[in-house]
């Protein structure tokens, strides 16, 4: 088999937020007796074997807020929307918040500038956690938009009009959808909220992608951040791989690629990262 470099992006991996908030939940369950349960309202963040690693710390997974709930519970790194929260704090749990602070100063915009008589335009996936909070936020005077016929289907009388991103949003998306928005709302204000870290990811797999022969992006399936390093990669035109873990490897992949890239989403874990690459460089 060919002799092959491996090269790993400096960006791959927990960004400082997902960081913040796993060890914000580590740090609750460890000084808290064991009769004070912790729960995550939803998966803390969107990697399976992160959830896996939190359950066997005794960390569980909540999908429904119940009428009681004794412990603690973390909010997650998306956010909720506030009557969510409130719906939380009522059912007598302790509230962690661990809202990535970059998504909460997007709420932040969204809120101030509700006060304000805007109309909010969020682009995004409306079904993503972190797009329904800010949804929340907007109450009704709230649009989520993901392509120009979303946009077009805007109605026209929409008043002042204020527009931000998912955080994790690609960056040519935000950029054409802001131009149509702007096109038929000439007054609107924009707020660029894809955060640092997610550029930094982008514009570094786009470098990458095209130095390789084959890029493998590591995270979950369910990750939007880890499926847009996924996107990008293709669009420039190396042969990708997207895997959730080392097990999907087939080496039969990469027989004749020289040189790989490897990538991984926000909220991989590095110990996920280091069982790709050394089964890459093991199969050598």
């Amino acid at each position: 088999m060919t002799k092959k470099t491996i090269i790993v992006a400096t960006s791959a991996g927990f960004c400082w937020g997902v960081r913040r908030a796993f060890d914000k939940v580590l740090d609750v369950a460890k000084n808290h007796p064991e009769n004070h349960p912790v729960h995550t309202y939803g998966p803390l963040i969107h990697n399976p074997q992160a959830v896996e690693m939190l359950e066997q710390q005794g960390i569980c997974v909540i999908d429904e807020i119940p009428v009681e709930l004794s412990g603690t519970v973390v909010i997650r790194t998306h956010g909720v929307p506030p009557e969510e929260r409130k719906r939380l704090e009522k059912c007598g749990a302790v509230i962690c918040d661990a809202t990535c602070p970059d998504v909460g100063r997007i709420q932040g915009t969204v809120r101030g500038h509700l006060r304000k008589g805007y109309f909010i335009i969020i682009i995004g996936h409306k079904e993503h956690p972190e797009v329904k909070a800010l949804l929340g936020f907007a109450e009704d005077r709230g649009a989520c938009v993901n392509t120009a016929a979303e946009v077009e289907a805007l109605p026209p009388d929409l008043g002042k009009v204020c527009v931000v991103s998912q955080s994790t949003q690609q960056r040519e998306k935000f950029e054409q959808l802001v131009a149509l928005i702007k096109s038929r709302f000439p007054e609107c204000l924009v707020f660029d909220t894809i955060c640092r870290s997610t550029g930094m990811r982008q514009e570094e797999v786009r470098d990458l992608a095209r130095r390789v022969d084959a890029m493998v992006v590591v995270g979950g399936r369910n990750s939007s951040n880890t499926n847009r390093l996924a996107e990008i990669s293709r669009e420039c035109g190396a042969a990708t791989f997207f895997i959730e873990t080392d097990d999907e490897i087939s080496m039969d992949d990469f027989k004749d690629a020289t040189t790989i890239g490897i990538t991984a989403g926000a909220s991989t874990p590095s110990w996920v990262i280091d069982r790709v690459v050394a089964k890459l460089t093991e199969s050598e």
